[in-house]
């Protein structure tokens, strides 16, 4: 069958060529995924030892170290899939229609099991124990917490998107992660993927199972609560023009 190829302008969380194969693409999201993963448990880990007794200093080191691993990952390996690391940024852009089910389906798994793999290096490599407990429900605050968080990181993203300025979304996106951690009492997780790698973990950021799930579902409605809002923010406007790149629907 020839390969049909199409275009698609290129911005912020989008592969700069969509004709890499999505099994490439999707390495790269769980490499990233991972790496982010043992940033936010090694950093937790880390000021557990040296800093107890000081949350404010715990929430801040583990915020930069978040915001401040994303943005490299996003920045180095962006081109090559986009730097989501996070399935709400992937399942939005399939509901926006901007990006094939195949491809989502590849990115969300890729990504979670990088998650999952990155908070078990990190708790291995400091010789923590961890293992998923059931848990009890978050409290409706955190559970609050995690819409508004979640809701503020899409709105961003998607903003972002829309700029016509692809090199300021990872800043951005690492600029709000940094509030939203020292902001809100359940320290901004707003990623489905990170959040189950925190059942898995040890520390600070440690989940468990209830709590994850509960947090992932708040994150959905994050992302939906987002999604109408840039709706209405860019409802009958037009995007600012970019460089268009192919996009190989063999390659997705």
């Amino acid at each position: 069958m020839a390969d049909l190829t199409v275009t698609r302008e290129a911005a912020c969380f989008f592969e700069a060529d969509g004709t890499i194969p999505v099994l490439r693409r999707s390495f790269v999201e769980a490499v990233g995924t991972c790496l982010l993963a043992v940033a936010m448990v090694g950093s937790g880990l880390t000021v557990e030892h040296k800093l107890a007794g000081e949350p404010i200093a715990t929430s801040l080191v583990i915020a930069i170290s978040i915001a401040g691993s994303l943005v490299g990952l996003i920045i180095a390996l962006g081109k090559v899939s986009g730097g989501h690391y996070n399935p709400l940024i992937t399942v939005g852009q399939w509901l926006r229609g901007e990006r094939p089910t195949t491809c989502t389906i590849a990115y969300v798994i890729a990504q979670m099991l990088g998650g999952a793999l990155g908070a078990i290096i990190a708790t291995t490599m400091f010789g923590a124990s961890s293992s998923p407990i059931m848990g009890h429900t978050p409290s409706l605050g955190l559970v609050i917490s995690e819409i508004v968080a979640s809701t503020g990181l899409l709105t961003i993203v998607i903003g972002c998107g829309r700029s016509g300025k692809p090199d300021t979304g990872p800043f951005a996106v690492g600029a709000w992660l940094v509030a939203a951690i020292l902001a809100t009492p359940s320290t901004s997780f707003a990623n489905p993927a990170v959040t189950l790698a925190a059942a898995f973990a040890a520390g600070p950021v440690a989940l468990s199972v209830a709590s994850a799930a509960t947090f992932a579902v708040a994150q959905v409605v994050g992302l939906l609560v987002a999604l109408g809002i840039t709706k209405v923010a860019f409802e009958n406007t037009r995007d600012i023009p970019r460089q268009r790149r192919p996009i190989s629907r063999s390659a997705q």
